[in-house]
């Protein structure tokens, strides 16, 4: 009785901080922005280091949250970026713009992706942002949209950092939604070879990409299979970090691989 009375209370708990965890954060830390694309106006956030030097332009990166994030509340993006940066804190040398993908599409809609840009340009011209150091990541479903992103814009990033991610598969885009998604990569993803095709685009774009093979979302195949593509396609610009025993969770710990900030700091197109 007493064991089951304390897993009931933990339980409770959990549930509790879960519930509140969407409104524990400090609105300074993450603040709100806007940008209007034709006639629709989307929300995001962004992260600012609080010593950044003014007079110097600063790196900027593009992060795409998983699918449990999609909404339109413009807060639900925030939870797993800001614990994945809470131990990094003092190391963060970039500014970060965080938009929120809407229910029941994906980052390579045309309409998401114009909308993610969009706050990104923003905000590197609100910010003497370097349009030199421009970084693009992604967990889950943010994964398949950094591949898929940086293969439909070539030269627009420095660095890439897609996280259990994949191209093409049954999750999180299905192969036939092609009614909205951005033109070129419908093309790529359309081809007999999805993952050389994406390859091909991306070219000598830096990438260092994580997984776990114990992935039960995305299989890890995806990202070995995007890897050999890209080294296929002559990339020199490649790494991969393959977590043993690890499933889909890997977003803090990848983030948190010592060097990944020191890599990303040395990129520039």
């Amino acid at each position: 009785m007493q064991i089951r009375i304390t897993v009931f209370i933990s339980v409770v708990l959990l549930l509790i901080s879960s519930c509140g965890s969407r409104h524990s954060f400090s609105e300074t830390d993450f603040p709100v922005r806007q940008v209007a694309v034709g006639n629709k106006t989307y929300g995001y956030r962004i992260y600012v280091p609080p010593d950044r030097d003014l007079n110097s332009k600063i790196p900027v990166m593009l992060y795409l949250h998983g699918s449990g994030a999609r909404g339109s509340d413009n807060i639900a993006q925030i939870d797993g970026f800001r614990w994945m940066i809470e131990p990094l804190k003092d190391k963060i040398d970039f500014i970060a713009v965080i938009p929120q993908c809407e229910r029941d599409t994906f980052w390579s809609s045309a309409e998401m992706s114009n909308y993610a840009l969009a706050a990104l340009d923003a905000t590197v011209a609100e910010f003497n942002g370097d349009p030199q150091r421009l970084y693009l990541a992604g967990f889950s479903l943010g994964g398949y949209g950094t591949w898929q992103i940086a293969a439909a814009h070539p030269g627009k990033f420095a660095a890439l950092v897609p996280i259990a991610g994949g191209v093409v598969g049954e999750r999180p885009i299905d192969p036939r939604d092609r009614s909205v998604i951005i033109p070129e990569l419908g093309t790529m993803l359309d081809s007999p070879e999805p993952y050389q095709a994406v390859a091909k685009a991306i070219g000598q774009t830096p990438v260092w990409t994580f997984h776990g093979d114990a992935d039960e979302s995305v299989p890890v195949d995806y990202s070995r299979k995007m890897v050999q593509a890209l080294k296929d396609a002559g990339s020199k610009n490649v790494r991969y970090t393959e977590y043993p025993h690890e499933g889909h969770l890997i977003v803090s710990k990848a983030f948190s691989e010592p060097g990944l900030l020191e890599w990303l700091a040395q990129r520039r197109k």
